[in-house]
């Protein structure tokens, strides 16, 4: 990344002290750019037809170049680019292109033009670059007699075709559902769980946290009429039994139609106990337990709360032929955060940028100054919500920041996590920061549980757009937003039901209930809103990322790597980096890059987990598995080919070592997670995963074998 830092201006208080400069400029190219006399510019400038961009070094700043442009909205046209020859190998008309481009796309314009003379090669390269097609020829003036080739650029601007085509590729609905502000979900639930409350019994800590929830409205608890009569047959004495009089003030479920309850409670019966000849069949107990399920379905309740086991047991049909979910005190208390998350910080430091927290007053000056819309700020820099988790992240070059993301997720047990992403295009590392706090914000999101991520799409940013379609966000019905559901575990046959519980719980997509149900490389979820589709297995990976699916009979492959390489490019090291150490671009990446031998080729396929072992060669690595991620691709490539400076996804300085021949196997990968609880080489050797050479190269492992280190790498199955 260049060492220059673009600062870009629009008014006319900042460009007027440059006008001098920019006639220079343009009386220096006139053969390139033609003529225009300095009242050209400076009607420009009035006009708020002209950009510059400036070189910030050290509190210091230079210009660097101009853009001059035209046109009638919604469709623009660039005069003149141009930029001082010491910058010009550094970007800086890069630089004003992207600016241009990005305020161009905020604005609603919907095309940009450009006409470059045929005889000016690296003009036309530059525009061919920056994403312009030759639509046309015309002849030049007289004087010259040049061809004139007019280039035109499509912008990422809504409009009635734009927003078709992406309403048509979003592949389903996820029927994201907003709750009012009193709005709670209601569970039901049976004696038992009472009885832990006001009892002391082995689930009563349980049962305590469950009424506190309630007591602070993040869940709403009722009981069935059923729950009360049930208990007045055990009470000797109406008022003198304090159990019975704190059940009487309880919340109940709304009076049913005694007719459809008696028809549906039969119905439950019948699945939950004659069919399967469950304990207690035939039994005026088993009968009222029923009666209290039907109660919860007619009310529509979220759940039904209990222990009873005949009721558990029968849960997936339930669930599946009355739509009545059946969950345990735990299950409920797992949907949510055990306490409003804690700012964590950031670590990593690049090569001429630094991540770190934002302020709101910060935060706030920042998107007044890149012209946000104002309801970015109220809701992003000064919630209303006390109880939501608040995580600001900034990204800045010598204490400027270029780039900012927010995610809000409010406490409950639905939350929808909302977010924006927010970077200055003209800055050379736009797309690796929007990449590096969109995955940042996401992570934040979903560290405690599953959750819905909404993004608020912003106008003029096609970079982060652009992005969050590829980490599986679907754009909205009204276009405002994209959404996505936030795992944040690997996903195997042994989680499987737990994960995909909550899942359903929390964000309403409903997937299968095994993960053996791969058929031809797709599964068939259901939205909320009912809608079914067959998705790919990489899609849906992409859906609920970040995760790792361990699909039954599909393996993987565990590949060594020393410490060094493991601490920049898996982010695993023990101890954070010193803070004047500086990280490569590869640790910001939601997708990086790993170097083995050709040898190892038909071992790396994509759409495969790939598990990390930090190897003791070479000195202090820990001789464990760390980390595992999903192979996006595996090309052989000629080290001559291989550029292992410019390639960002690497943390190399040479591919020599890495093989005997003159290629090397390149392995991109994408959701990276790191192990809580790193599995040691013993471990793994008695899963006998470590194969003949202990390790030293790649070793193919089966979905058995790769479940079993994920479960030794996630005791109680919790990410960090």
């Amino acid at each position: 990344m260049s060492h220059f830092q673009f600062v870009i201006k629009h008014d006319a208080k900042a460009l007027t002290p440059l006008l001098s400069a920019i006639q220079a400029l343009a009386d220096s190219e006139k053969d390139a750019l033609g003529f225009l006399p300095g009242r050209a510019f400076e009607e420009a400038i009035g006009r708020q037809r002209l950009i510059a961009a400036l070189v910030e070094d050290s509190g210091v700043r230079t210009f660097a170049g101009y853009l001059l442009h035209g046109g009638v909205f919604p469709n623009a046209k660039i005069q003149q680019i141009a930029a001082v020859p010491a910058f010009r190998k550094n970007g800086a008309a890069s630089a004003l292109m992207k600016a241009f481009v990005s305020e161009l796309e905020r604005l609603g314009f919907l095309s940009l033009r450009a006409d470059v003379a045929s005889n000016l090669p690296a003009a036309l390269a530059f525009y061919a670059k920056n994403g312009f097609e030759r639509v046309r020829e015309r002849s030049g003036g007289l004087a010259r007699g040049r061809t004139i080739i007019i280039h035109s650029r499509q912008l990422e601007t809504d409009n009635l075709f734009t927003l078709a085509s992406a309403q048509s590729g979003t592949g389903i609905d996820l029927g994201v559902r907003r709750r009012g502000p009193g709005e709670v979900p209601v569970f039901a639930f049976d004696l038992n769980v009472y009885f832990d409350l006001v009892r002391q019994r082995h689930q009563s800590d349980h049962a305590r946290r469950l009424f506190g929830e309630a007591l602070g409205h993040t869940i709403r608890l009722a009981v069935a009429d059923e729950f009360v009569a049930e208990l007045r047959k055990t009470s000797n004495s109406t008022s003198a039994d304090p159990v019975l009089q704190m059940a009487l003030q309880l919340p109940r479920l709304p009076k049913p139609d005694a007719s459809e309850l008696e028809t549906l409670a039969a119905r439950i019966y019948d699945t939950v106990f004659e069919k399967p000849k469950s304990k207690g069949v035939g039994t005026d107990q088993a009968r009222s337990d029923a009666n209290h399920v039907a109660h919860a379905m007619i009310s529509r309740a979220s759940a039904f709360i209990t222990r009873d086991g005949p009721i558990l047991n029968a849960r997936n049909e339930l669930l599946a032929t009355f739509g009545i979910d059946i969950a345990t005190v735990e299950e409920v208390l797992d949907l949510l955060p055990p306490e409003p998350l804690t700012s964590n910080s950031m670590s990593v430091r690049g090569e001429g940028f630094e991540p770190g927290s934002i302020n709101a007053s910060q935060l706030s000056a920042y998107l007044l100054e890149v012209k946000a819309p104002s309801t970015l700020a109220s809701e992003f820099a000064d919630p209303q919500s006390p109880s939501a988790c608040v995580r600001r992240w900034a990204i800045r070059c010598d204490d400027r920041v270029v780039g900012a993301g927010v995610v809000l997720l409010p406490r409950g047990i639905e939350p929808i996590a909302r977010m924006f992403v927010q970077v200055r295009h003209e800055h050379q590392g736009a797309e690796l920061f929007a990449d590096y706090l969109l995955d940042t914000l996401i992570r934040d999101s979903c560290e405690s549980a599953p959750v819905t991520v909404e993004l608020v799409h912003l106008s003029g940013q096609s970079i982060v757009n652009k992005l969050a379609t590829a980490r599986g966000f679907q754009r909205t019905a009204n276009a405002s937003t994209f959404s996505k559901i936030a795992v944040g575990r690997p996903l195997t046959a042994d989680t499987w039901s737990t994960v995909t519980q909550q899942v359903r719980r929390r964000t309403g997509l409903v997937l299968p209930d095994t993960a053996s149900t791969l058929s031809n490389g797709e599964i068939k979820i259901r939205a909320r809103t009912g809608a079914s589709k067959w998705i790919s297995a990489a899609a849906l990976e992409d859906l609920l990322g970040p995760t790792i699916f361990v699909w039954p009979g599909c393996g993987g492959v565990i590949v060594p790597i020393t410490r060094a390489y493991a601490d920049e490019l898996l982010g695993t090291a023990v101890q954070a980096t010193l803070g004047f150490v500086a990280n490569r671009d590869a640790a910001f990446l939601s997708t990086r890059g790993y170097i083995n031998a050709p040898r190892t080729v038909r071992q790396m396929r994509a759409g495969m987990p790939i598990v990390f072992y930090e190897s003791k060669r070479k000195g202090n690595g820990r001789g464990a598995a760390v980390a595992v991620a999903r192979i996006v691709n595996s090309i052989l490539i000629a080290k001559s080919q291989l550029n292992s400076k410019s390639d960002k996804r690497l943390v190399i300085d040479s591919v020599e070592s890495f093989s005997a021949t003159d290629d090397v196997l390149l392995t991109t990968f994408d959701n990276l997670m790191a192990f809580p609880s790193p599995v040691g080489f013993e471990t793994l050797k008695k899963l006998d995963a470590v194969g003949g050479a202990n390790l030293v190269s790649a070793v193919s492992l089966s979905s058995e074998q790769i479940t079993f280190i994920l479960t030794c790498g996630w005791p109680g199955g919790k990410i960090k």
